[in-house]
């Protein structure tokens, strides 16, 4: 990873650029240029001749973007791009192939302001959160006990079905990890939460953090996911950093801003309103919405058509089905 951590610190500047970190991934690595990161997936029936999940947008500068794209396909011609930005959008469209809206992703501005009525819920739940005694203190992993995150990570994920998800979610790692920010709610005591921010590079710069995960016990009182994002940005506000991303909203507002496959955004609208037992579309959205930060469009396109094929082959790489 050593080599792969120069370029991510200049151009490491979306929500999900960390988290190509993953366990998993391989790199197409063009040295003096950046890097593609990609999942490579196969499945005797979704699959059978594989995908290679391109996860965020090339790491590089913008204007070698096109090329470095061009090269990996060249050698990876099953391929899909998985939550790129709008200029990269706007390159897969110029190479030909269909990029279509599945979200955006929420982003909040540092100055983060609580005043009026738009953020009133979240005053209510951080208040909430302070009448209930809960403490929020931030502390890198190797400072807690091995026996305290074992309980909350086992109780969460009984409460997600047993399963994690990959790729847009980046699994939990137990160790420290160099730039990632860790904040731990406290219950009298009681471990009850957790939040993960991965670092946002810019020019060798930490410019901001993307909200990864949180992990809560059933117990922890409402608001707890509120409360740990919002003495997060406190912390960062201080050092300079300027903003956090919540990450995406999953299906929200879709549009069609690119040379697109209808039929595939009628399904994704379809999905959004009625199939929220496989993953909370409708839960997530509403959730962050409620923070009232800026909305910024994000896209997939597949080498091979934007069909619904492509999204139960992500689906199934996701480990949402």
């Amino acid at each position: 990873m050593s080599n792969l951590m120069p370029y991510l610190r200049q151009y490491g500047r979306n929500c999900l650029s960390y988290s190509v970190l993953q366990a998993g991934m391989q790199y197409h690595l063009e040295e003096n240029i950046g890097f593609v990161a990609y999942y490579p997936f196969r499945h005797w029936l979704l699959a059978p001749r594989g995908r290679d999940i391109v996860l965020s947008d090339p790491v590089c500068a913008l204007d070698q973007a096109e090329g470095l794209l061009q090269r990996f396909i060249a050698k990876h011609p099953r391929s899909i791009v998985l939550q790129c930005s709008a200029p990269i959008g706007k390159v897969l469209e110029k190479l030909g192939y269909d990029v279509n809206h599945m979200g955006q992703d929420c982003e909040l501005p540092i100055p983060f302001p609580l005043e009026g009525k738009d953020r009133s819920k979240l005053r209510q739940w951080r208040n909430k959160c302070v009448r209930e005694n809960v403490l929020i203190e931030e502390k890198p992993l190797s400072q807690l006990a091995a026996a305290e995150i074992d309980s909350l990570s086992k109780e969460w994920m009984q409460e997600k079905g047993g399963k994690e998800l990959i790729l847009l979610t980046r699994p939990f790692v137990r160790d420290d990890e160099p730039d990632t920010r860790c904040f731990w709610a406290r219950q009298n005591g009681k471990l009850v939460g957790l939040a993960i921010f991965d670092p946002i590079y810019e020019n060798n710069r930490i410019i901001g953090y993307y909200h990864n995960f949180d992990r809560l016990t059933v117990n922890a009182p409402n608001g707890t996911s509120v409360s740990l994002i919002l003495e997060a940005i406190k912390t960062f506000e201080k050092e300079g950093v300027r903003k956090v991303s919540l990450g995406l909203m999953p299906l929200y507002v879709l549009r069609a801003h690119f040379t697109h496959n209808e039929f595939t955004m009628k399904a994704l609208r379809y999905a959004y309103k009625n199939l929220n037992f496989l993953y909370p579309f409708q839960g997530n959205i509403s959730h962050k919405r409620k923070f009232h930060g800026r909305h910024i469009p994000v896209y997939f396109s597949s080498t091979k058509g934007n069909n619904l094929w492509e999204l139960f082959v992500l689906m199934k790489a996701m480990r949402m089905i």
